[in-house]
C-alpha cells in the first residue's frame, strides 16, 4: 500500500522475531511488472509507460500537436505559459491519466493505438486517443520497447494457464496485505500466478467475531420456531 506500511511491516517482523531480512516489499505496480520480466522474453526492467517517462515525453509531443483541430482545448489552456509551467502540469496530469488507464481501461488503449475512438465515451477522448497514439509511436521513434501494463496482461495470463510446470525465476509464496482494493487485472494475473505458487491475502477483519457464526435473522427465527415444534 505504501513504503511506510513496508517500514512498520519490517519493523514489526523484526521485533517479533529478532531479524527480518531478505524480504522484498514491491507496491502492487512494481510487483505485477517484474513478473512480467521473470514470465515473458525480452521484458524491460524498467517500462518505458511508467509515469516519469511518459511525462517527460508529452511534453516534447504537445507542443507539436497542439495545432491539430483535436487539441483546441489544450491550445487554449496552454496559452501564457512563458515559463512552460501549464505544459508541466499539463503533462503531468495526462502522465497520470493515461497511468490509470493501463491498469482500469487497457482495452481504451488498445483500440486508440489502432487509430480507433471508444465508443460511448465523451469528447475527452476526440485529443486523449490521438496524444496516446503518438506517445506509443514517439516511444518506438526513441528505440524505447512498446510493452506496457495494457498489451502485457492478456499474454502473460495465458502463458501461466498454460504452462504445466512452474516458469524459473518465479517467487514461492507472496503475501499481499494492506490493500483494501485491486484492480480487476490485478486480481486475474494474481489468479494465475496462484496455480504455480502460493499467493496468500491478508485482509483486516472489520468484525471482532467469526463471519461464519453470522447469521441471516430469519433464518434464525425459522429455526427457533422449528425447535420449539420439536420440544412439544
Amino acid at each position: 500500500q505504501s513504503t511506510g506500511m513496508a517500514q512498520w511491516l519490517q519493523m514489526t517482523l523484526s521485533q517479533k522475531f529478532g531479524i527480518a531480512a531478505n524480504i522484498d516489499f514491491p507496491l502492487p505496480a512494481s510487483f505485477i511488472w517484474d513478473m512480467f520480466v521473470r514470465v515473458l522474453p525480452e521484458i524491460p526492467k524498467e517500462s518505458a509507460f511508467n509515469k516519469q517517462s511518459m511525462s517527460w515525453k508529452l511534453m516534447t509531443l504537445l507542443p507539436q500537436l497542439l495545432e491539430r483541430e483535436d487539441f483546441t482545448l489544450l491550445r487554449h489552456y496552454l496559452t501564457d505559459d512563458s515559463d512552460k509551467r501549464k505544459l508541466f502540469q499539463l503533462s503531468s496530469k495526462a502522465a497520470d491519466l493515461f497511468d490509470q488507464y493501463l491498469v482500469y481501461r487497457p482495452d481504451w488503449l488498445a483500440q486508440w493505438e489502432t487509430g480507433h475512438l471508444v465508443e460511448g465515451l465523451g469528447e475527452a477522448q476526440a485529443w486523449q486517443a490521438p496524444l496516446w497514439k503518438a506517445l506509443v509511436e514517439y516511444t518506438h521513434q526513441l528505440g524505447q520497447p512498446r510493452w506496457h501494463r495494457a498489451n502485457l496482461y492478456q499474454r502473460f495470463i495465458e502463458t501461466l494457464e498454460s504452462a504445466t510446470t512452474c516458469p524459473p525465476g518465479l517467487p514461492s509464496r507472496v503475501f499481499i496485505c494492506g490493500i483494501s482494493a485491486l484492480p480487476p487485472v490485478y486480481l486475474q494475473a494474481l489468479q494465475a500466478l496462484g496455480k504455480h505458487i502460493e499467493i496468500h491475502l491478508l485482509f483486516t477483519n472489520p468484525c471482532r467475531y467469526y463471519w461464519g457464526d453470522i447469521k441471516d435473522p430469519a433464518y434464525l427465527a425459522k429455526l427457533l420456531t422449528r425447535q420449539r415444534r420439536h420440544s412439544f
